[in-house]
């Protein structure tokens, strides 16, 4: 039997599709099941630097929280395809190898019972990497703390991230950007900070159509890269906010300003104020807090290691952007740190873990740059 050319790269192919072998993403290791949903934030903002004529009129809203459904079926791909590809080809994966990460945390699943709007457990409002990955490719530290009870909302602009899919279907990629545009990253940044007041406006309608047991007043900050640094902006201006974190991300505007909240800065092993690659924003921010302040970094680390590709890099030899430290190692340090502070924060429980080195963890640095 003669097989033409076409018959053959259609086997070739075939046949690399089904090297890859799914993999699926540490599993979260609280007490409970985690569900997402996805839901359409709509929002009219006239002055978005990267949407058509700098006018935008919905972001993206996705909900990872707690539920005592068991996983009915089995794991699935957890990244959309175009998200998927799109990092396969810019952080140096073979095509497929990312599309092939499975994940147990269900969509749509059903909320654990509980008055509306009302709930034990604090919400964390989450905000990704500037440009990408989006919400989705930090699945996992997201994932382990909507296991231990909170709620976690973290939001995408479109137009911003590589792609993002609505509930409706609808995909929108995002433009290219110029990272070395100081004004375009802070016209960026202040769009965050818009949609952050927008989602925290709506947040209390939300909950009441989901009629879901969230908690809409008892809220911290968490976000990486300039994610982390939207989530400080953003506490400045809402009492709702108790608290922040940020993952890794430089600063921008308000950096002499004084939350007088409680703030977290956790860094690669070269973003600290201690580091000889000064990073002047941590620096001026740091002096000026009157609040409960902590700083650390860790070892072996770079500023991709602060997302889901600290992981991606443990399937396929590794992005070359990323450190030398074991990815699964990272993912517990993150998830462990990141639950301590929250848990500290908004639970008000002990978290000796946060008041210096800790031998358990001896990559982590802590920096005493404090002020209680």
């Amino acid at each position: 039997m003669e097989i033409g050319y076409t018959g053959v790269i259609i086997w070739i192919f075939a046949f690399l599709q089904a090297s890859v072998v799914a993999v699926g993403i540490p599993q979260p290791t609280g007490p409970y099941q985690v569900g997402v949903s996805k839901h359409t934030i709509e929002h009219f903002n006239p002055n978005d630097p990267l949407a058509p004529k700098n006018v935008s009129t919905a972001f993206l809203a996705t909900i990872f929280y707690p539920t005592l459904q068991e996983p009915v079926s089995a794991p699935k791909a957890y990244l959309n395809p175009e998200t998927a590809a799109f990092f396969e080809k810019s952080w140096n994966y073979t095509s497929g190898v990312l599309a092939s990460i499975t994940s147990t945390v269900q969509h749509d699943a059903p909320y654990l019972e509980g008055r509306v709007g009302e709930s034990p457990y604090p919400t964390i409002l989450f905000g990704p990497g500037g440009g990408g990955p989006p919400v989705e490719g930090n699945t996992i530290l997201l994932s382990e703390l909507a296991s231990y009870g909170y709620t976690i909302i973290g939001l995408d602009h479109p137009f911003e991230q590589p792609f993002l899919r609505y509930p409706n279907g609808t995909g929108v990629y995002g433009v290219d950007i110029d990272y070395n545009d100081l004004n375009l990253i802070e016209a960026i940044y202040r769009t965050r900070l818009v949609d952050n007041t927008a989602f925290l406006e709506y947040f209390d309608v939300l909950v009441k159509e989901l009629k879901a047991p969230i908690n809409t007043t008892h809220i911290g900050t968490l976000g990486y890269s300039l994610g982390g640094a939207a989530a400080f902006g953003s506490m400045y201006d809402d009492d709702r906010l108790i608290s922040g974190l940020n993952l890794d991300g430089t600063l921008y505007e308000d950096t002499h300003a004084d939350e007088k909240k409680p703030v977290f800065l956790l860094g690669n092993e070269n973003h600290s104020t201690d580091s000889p690659i000064v990073d002047s924003s941590w620096i001026a921010f740091l002096s000026s807090q009157t609040g409960y302040t902590r700083q650390f970094s860790i070892n072996g680390t770079t500023h991709h290691d602060f997302c889901d590709d600290t992981f991606w890099k443990t399937i396929e030899g590794y992005d070359p952007s990323t450190g030398p430290i074991d990815g699964i190692r990272q993912v517990k340090i993150l998830n462990t740190y990141v639950k301590a502070f929250f848990d500290f924060t908004l639970l008000g429980r002990d978290a000796p873990l946060l008041d210096g080195p800790a031998a358990q963890w001896p990559e982590v640095v802590f920096h005493n740059f404090t002020q209680s």
